[in-house]
């Protein structure tokens, strides 16, 4: 007898579990095994893997894949049970098939079988597979569906998990806040986004690759042209803006940096990699008129910058600082900028580049550092794990930098390990005056950083206001992310939302769906409701005036292919405090004012007016918004209909610009009016 007849006795012969044989024993067609039919299974047998019989469901998945010359190969074992007793399965020399009367006979193999198995199989999060192994349609990544999520994998990042959202209850939304889709888009995603004090009610200013292709997956190259647009938030409709300059059309000014001139319009700075004119353009945007605004090529920076920051410094030019030059040398990769220019927007030119060996200090993390124009004069910058700070009327830098906290997953805050950061409110009524806070959150876990390394919900904060500033722990989030966004909210709380669980820029595939709310006063953070739309890797948020939070954005081209398409839809987050009682009212204000003077704004809530608040408009791209700033205002006097309030005393506390002004009520925002501060 062969080994295939003495398994078949095994399993009790003829009367057993395959019954009778309906043919002979026959050579496979590799010619390496052999194998029998019977009536209901089979037996299949190879020097290496020896004897094994499939049958049902199973083999019919296993000869639909063509049997042992599938990539499944030979079985290794019988069908067996599952130990949470629901499925069945068998093993192969490249993978497994499983069965349950719910899901059907699949295959997993290769490394996805690998991850599905140290996750627990079956009785992971995942549960049981849905889909035989697929391959995308750009072929770059092969995918497995369970009952619970995915798991992807592509030779650059390996296998990753990517679970199903689940169903999440919703919470009062008085206590927890409110998401929900917005029904209108821009169409486009928004991977640079900035408000506009133009229209009824403030414009969004989106920017992004012009992708030719569509918004679906493709290979990531640098395209040569950009795609802007302008939302008008009252009539909720896009225009797209003019363009003046050398080019037929936009360039692609997609990861530059950006902040606010005094005047409303936006600076933008660089453009994307590869292109030495386009890391050293100078385009402004100025918002308002046909189009929504238009752009204008004014200057070409000293040296290229690619992630480079920018910050609107207190008399309104504009600090631009670090980023890779990328002119590449063998031992020296893309060549760190360490310098910074300055752009003065009453000539709309840039001064030259001023080495800064500071930024050296950085080990290497000078794309996107953070930058915060500080009260007292000065600018501090952060990459990687270490501050430094620039003293506007020397220019010279602090001999001593600030180190971040030891913790046992420390990493860069800066891209691309990215978390972020928020300059804290600042008030009038605090000690010292306007005292300056600053918040750092989240980011990647420990290196080396990989698509599966858990994220850090780990946060630090830098006082200002003691001789010796340091870095501190501060109370942990609730859920951990890499490529959050932060947006300040007029009752002085921080709002975090978005971003992966696991990984770092832009290979990240989990996303959080948890918002959360942080609370500077205690040092607390409470969970708020959960959003719809996956928001990771190039994912924006901006305040609106009407004291919501807007996020957009998260492209397919540089996001893993769980995100098959781009991202055009936009969601909105009404905050807590829109679901307490009726809002304050603005009936009059100033829309300009001078830094110190006094203003007088109409409100038959006059004597309730708890406080208020000055929001300088947002502009965010790659989970940092250095235009965002709160900044207490001083209430002098009322009357019945009216506040005094004084303004900030000078351009470091508040840099001139555009600003929203809401009036607080216990804690119960206004609609907000824009106020340009000179």
């Amino acid at each position: 007898m062969s080994p295939i007849d003495d398994h078949h006795a095994a399993l009790g012969g003829d009367g057993g579990l395959l019954g009778a044989p309906t043919g002979p024993e026959l050579s496979t067609p590799d010619g390496i095994g052999r194998f029998r039919h019977y009536l209901r299974g089979s037996v299949y047998w190879s020097p290496v893997t020896r004897a094994h019989e499939v049958h049902g469901a199973i083999a019919a998945a296993w000869s639909g894949m063509g049997w042992e010359r599938s990539p499944l190969g030979y079985p290794l074992t019988d069908e067996l049970g599952t130990p949470d007793g629901v499925g069945r399965f068998n093993l192969f020399q490249n993978g497994a098939i499983y069965w349950t009367p719910g899901t059907g006979a699949f295959e997993v193999r290769g490394a996805i079988h690998v991850l599905w198995a140290q996750l627990g199989s079956e009785r992971s999060a995942l549960g049981y597979p849905l889909s035989n192994e697929e391959t995308t349609p750009d072929r770059h990544s092969q995918h497995t569906r369970f009952q619970g999520g995915d798991i992807w994998w592509d030779a650059h990042r390996g296998a990753y998990e990517v679970l199903t959202r689940p169903a999440f209850p919703r919470p009062d939304p008085a206590v927890g806040g409110a998401w929900a889709v917005a029904p209108f888009t821009a169409d486009i995603s928004g991977l640079h986004a900035a408000l506009l004090p133009t229209g009824a009610r403030g414009s969004i200013w989106f920017l992004s690759y012009l992708d030719e292709t569509g918004h679906g997956h493709h290979d990531p190259q640098p395209a040569h042209d950009g795609e802007s647009r302008v939302l008008d938030l009252a009539t909720r409709t896009a225009s797209t803006p003019g363009y003046e300059g050398p080019h037929h059309h936009l360039p692609n000014l997609f990861c530059g940096g950006h902040a606010f001139l005094p005047d409303g319009r936006l600076l933008m700075v660089g453009g994307d990699r590869e292109d030495q004119d386009r890391l050293r353009m100078l385009h402004t945007f100025t918002p308002g008129g046909a189009g929504g605004g238009r752009w204008r090529d004014v200057d070409r920076m000293a040296q290229g910058r690619w992630y480079g920051s920018a910050v609107t410094l207190p008399d309104g030019r504009v600090l631009i600082v670090a980023g890779e030059r990328r002119v590449f040398h063998p031992a020296q990769g893309p060549n760190p900028n360490l310098s910074y220019e300055i752009f003065d927007p009453d000539t709309d030119e840039v001064g030259p580049a001023t080495p800064a060996p500071q930024f050296g200090q950085f080990a290497g993390s000078v794309t996107y550092p953070w930058v915060f124009v500080l009260p007292g004069d000065r600018v501090l910058v952060h990459g990687g794990t270490r501050t430094v700070f620039l003293d506007l009327g020397t220019l010279a830098f602090d001999p001593t930098p600030v180190d971040a906290i030891e913790r046992p997953d420390r990493n860069s805050r800066t891209y691309g390990v990215e978390g972020t950061s928020v300059l804290l409110p600042l008030l009038p009524d605090a000690s010292p005056p306007y005292r300056a806070t600053v918040l750092a959150l989240g980011g990647g876990g420990a290196p080396p950083v990989g698509m599966r390394t858990p994220a850090t919900a780990s946060c630090e904060v830098l006082d200002l206001g003691v001789p010796t500033p340091a870095w501190a722990p501060a109370a942990t989030m609730h859920a951990a992310r890499v490529m959050p966004d932060a947006v300040l909210l007029p009752d002085r709380t921080v709002l975090v939302m978005s971003g992966s669980s696991r990984g770092y820029a832009d290979n990240g595939a989990n996303p959080v769906w948890e918002s959360e709310l942080y609370d500077p006063a205690t040092d607390t953070w409470t969970p708020m409701d959960h959003t719809v739309v996956p928001r990771l890797y190039h994912a924006t948020a901006l305040l609106l005036p009407d004291a919501t939070v807007m996020t957009s954005g998260t492209d397919a081209t540089w996001n893993p292919e769980v995100i098959p398409v781009s991202e055009l839809r936009l969601e909105i987050f009404r905050p807590p405090y829109l679901f307490r009682g009726d809002r304050p009212t603005i009936t009059s204000a100033p829309d300009a004012a001078d830094h110190g003077s006094v203003i007088t704004v109409g409100t038959p809530d006059a004597a309730s007016i708890t406080t208020v608040a000055l929001m300088r408009n947002g502009s965010c791209t790659h989970s940092f918004n250095p235009d965002q700033r709160h900044v207490g205002l001083e209430i002098t006097s009322r009357s019945a209909d009216e506040l005094t309030l004084r303004m900030p005393p000078d351009g470091a506390v508040a840099p001139p610009g555009w600003y929203m002004l809401f009036l607080l009520r216990d804690g119960v925002r206004s609609e907000a009016e824009f106020v340009r501060l000179f």
